[in-house]
């Protein structure tokens, strides 16, 4: 578009630099087949599978934490809880089980709530049994 006159110089893409002093190896065609028996590299940390599992007990859907996506010096609670994950796991030899339930022990003492999906259930059990127990 630059050498047909369509774009200025001066309007290029933000990637054109980076393409011009980087091309690539093998030109980009649309009829290039991808390679076949590629192996994807598992990229997954042993932090990802904490945090992952911090998501699946205690949610993310009605979490009360706002998250500013500007202030990147203020670490979020799920930051904090794998924090204390690895710092229990280095102090001594407990089960993943018992670190998690460590972790969250002292996440509640700081006085962040986490509550867990099954936990949310059985309050909204008990709330619903007194409603019904007790009207107004």
């Amino acid at each position: 578009m630059i050498r047909s006159g369509a774009m200025k110089y001066e309007d290029k893409p933000i990637w054109f630099n980076v393409y011009k002093a980087f091309p690539p190896k093998v030109n980009p065609t649309f009829t290039r087949k991808a390679p076949e028996n590629q192996q994807v590299v598992n990229i997954l940390y042993p932090e990802d599978l904490v945090r992952a599992k911090y998501y699946a007990v205690y949610g993310s859907k009605k979490s009360q934490e706002v998250v500013d996506l500007t202030e990147k010096e203020t670490p979020t609670q799920c930051q904090r809880f794998v924090d204390k994950y690895f710092e229990l796991k280095r102090s001594g030899r407990v089960s993943d089980e018992d670190l998690f339930r460590q972790a969250a022990n002292y996440m509640r003492t700081q006085g962040f709530k986490l509550e867990s999906e099954v936990e949310k259930k059985e309050q909204k059990e008990l709330h619903n049994m007194a409603q019904e127990m007790f009207p107004s």
